[in-house]
């Protein structure tokens, strides 16, 4: 009868193990959405990524994002080639154009590596207008 007992408690310890483990996977939760942020310091403008997401966390800040840069992504590549980063992007106002937004992308899986390549389709797009002084 203590044996019985013994795999019960087993199989009850082993569901809950990864009952818990699968809730820190978020396989279901998805970026939605990214909104750019900016800061002007002088005739510099520092810009920001905040992520919104489908489950909880729904806020992320800074958002982990690849490819700043001025304009828009036009064509879109079939396959884009990204590397994450949290540092802000800076863009000088002088001698720069002017009336172009600044551009950046995200994979909207949360558990994409850092680094890598994906489909177009793959990935959450943001622009924003350069609020030069």
């Amino acid at each position: 009868m203590n044996r019985f007992w013994a795999l019960i408690v087993l199989l009850s310890t082993a569901s809950l193990t990864l009952a818990c483990g699968s809730s820190s996977n978020n396989s279901g939760r998805q970026l939605q959405s990214i909104s750019i942020n900016s800061t002007v310091v002088g005739q510099q403008v520092q810009f920001t990524a905040t992520g919104t997401f489908s489950a909880p966390p729904t806020t992320v800040s800074p958002l982990p994002v690849s490819d700043w840069g001025i304009g828009p992504f036009a064509p879109p590549p079939a396959n884009v080639q990204y590397t994450l980063t949290t540092q802000p992007y800076v863009f000088d106002c002088l001698g720069s154009p002017s009336g172009m937004p600044v551009s950046t992308l995200a994979p909207s899986d949360p558990n994409a590596p850092t680094t890598g390549s994906l489909p177009w389709a793959k990935v959450v797009t943001a622009s924003a207008p350069v609020p030069c002084p």
